[in-house]
């Protein structure tokens, strides 16, 4: 397949990329939002197109979401691919933190060069199953409790007296019942089922694998993957021992997930393959983490909720502030916004602004004291420390009757790894003197 494919010159996120109309339309009509791998349950999927036209500067811009899409258009092979416009540096650094594990950067860097189809998404993917699966088989495999009924001379368990009388009239026997654990067969088959899919599709190899790891996945070949259902994931009951197996089953969920829409997609003529990763997801997710990691130590809740309002009317809608972070009932409300930052006034967004501030005014309404209200974004160098002061508000509105404060911060991204984490701490420095 990869012969005589025309590569269309990379483009990054976010940004102005110079392409014929037609083209632009076809790549929308070829890309769904089932071409995104989700890395988590925590972001609403949204129904956006790959490429968006720019009025103001005449000309198409691409959105949040990185990958490969390879299509035909006009009886020829094409390749259209979105990289981060921040570097692989930074993508890796925040899928670490995000994951809690540890990437083989230098070898993920080169990858990206490499023509095979999607490659450097579907190993990075490979190499997060297994990091996650490892960290997951703490105490073993998954078990629930069963209850097993034996009929027999001896007694195991609690006898049941009904269903005794007749065996022990006619048999000389009793009926006993017993509460044992046994493997979880639908957790089983799930990440059976995934691991299946990641070495076929996903360039998964031996080598790759954990001693963990191929624990777990030598105790699937028993488990029948092929008949696994939504109904059975979406009833998935962790007890508290296992609880750590969730994020490993969502994420193996996923893949599957994946595969199923490929096998309806390639019914479609003029798409050959196509994964991104959502980047707005990625933003959210890595800074709900640092946030945690950082304060969840000292007793604040970092969180997120869906809050239903107006229940009763026709118009009744949901708020989702991205990121609440709540110690005594006093809270910070972010938003998390994967858009272009860089001071510029144009950059910053009225409806972006009109949002934090209605969820500030709920949560009040919910007898909340707001300490402060943000919009963090991930920041261009061009981000000084005057920009930043700039930037903070003492008071909600600008107006003196107002305690509570207001910032658009973020952070830094670079293509340095030494950089990046002086710029997380930097971030991480500022807001503990908000909060302070």
């Amino acid at each position: 397949m990869e012969n005589n494919i025309i590569y269309i010159p990379p483009v990054k996120d976010c940004s102005i990329v110079d392409i014929e109309a037609n083209m632009a339309v076809h790549i929308n009509c070829c890309f769904t939002n089932q071409n995104v791998f989700r890395i988590s349950n925590t972001v609403k999927a949204e129904e956006l197109p790959l490429l968006t036209y720019d009025y103001k500067f005449n000309k198409w811009r691409t959105g949040r979401y990185i990958g490969k899409l390879y299509f035909k258009y006009e009886g020829k092979k094409y390749c259209f691919e979105v990289i981060p416009r921040f570097g692989n540096t930074a993508i890796i650094h925040l899928l670490e933190e995000i994951f809690n594990i540890k990437l083989a950067q230098s070898q993920s860097s080169n990858k990206l060069k490499s023509n095979v189809q999607n490659e450097l998404i579907k190993k990075l993917i490979s190499i997060i199953w297994v990091k996650q699966l490892s960290k997951a088989n703490v105490h073993g495999l998954p078990k629930n409790k069963i209850k097993r009924e034996y009929k027999s001379l001896s007694v195991k368990g609690r006898i049941d007296v009904r269903k005794s009388i007749l065996p022990l009239f006619n048999e000389s026997l009793i009926v006993s019942n017993r509460i044992e654990k046994q493997v979880d067969p639908i957790i089983i088959a799930i990440l059976s089922k995934a691991y299946k899919i990641l070495c076929k599709h996903y360039f998964l190899s031996q080598n790759m694998l954990t001693e963990s790891a191929k624990e777990v996945i030598n105790s699937t070949t028993s488990f029948n993957s092929s008949t696994l259902t939504e109904n059975q994931y979406q009833h998935i009951k962790y007890g508290s021992m296992y609880a750590i197996y969730k994020s490993i089953v969502d994420f193996s969920w996923q893949i599957i997930k994946r595969k199923k829409n490929n096998i309806i997609q390639e019914e479609n003529k003029e798409t050959n393959d196509a994964l991104f990763l959502d980047m707005a997801e990625i933003w959210e997710n890595y800074l709900m983490t640092i946030l945690k990691k950082r304060y969840a130590i000292d007793g604040w809740k970092v969180y997120s909720q869906k809050f239903n309002i107006y229940k009763q009317q026709k118009y009744k809608r949901g708020l989702i502030p991205d990121i609440i972070i709540e110690k005594d009932n006093n809270v910070v409300v972010f938003d998390a916004k994967y858009k272009n930052m860089s001071s510029h006034r144009n950059d910053y967004d009225r409806s972006d602004f009109f949002q934090i501030h209605t969820y500030g005014s709920f949560l009040e309404s919910q007898n909340k004291k707001i300490i402060g209200l943000g919009l963090l974004y991930p920041l261009h160098e061009r981000f000084d420390e005057d920009v930043l002061k700039n930037n903070f508000s003492n008071t909600l509105f600008g107006e003196s009757v107002n305690k509570s404060w207001f910032k658009v911060d973020g952070i830094q991204l670079t293509e340095s790894l030494e950089d990046l984490v002086i710029q997380k701490e930097a971030f991480l420095s500022r807001f503990q003197k908000n909060l302070s």
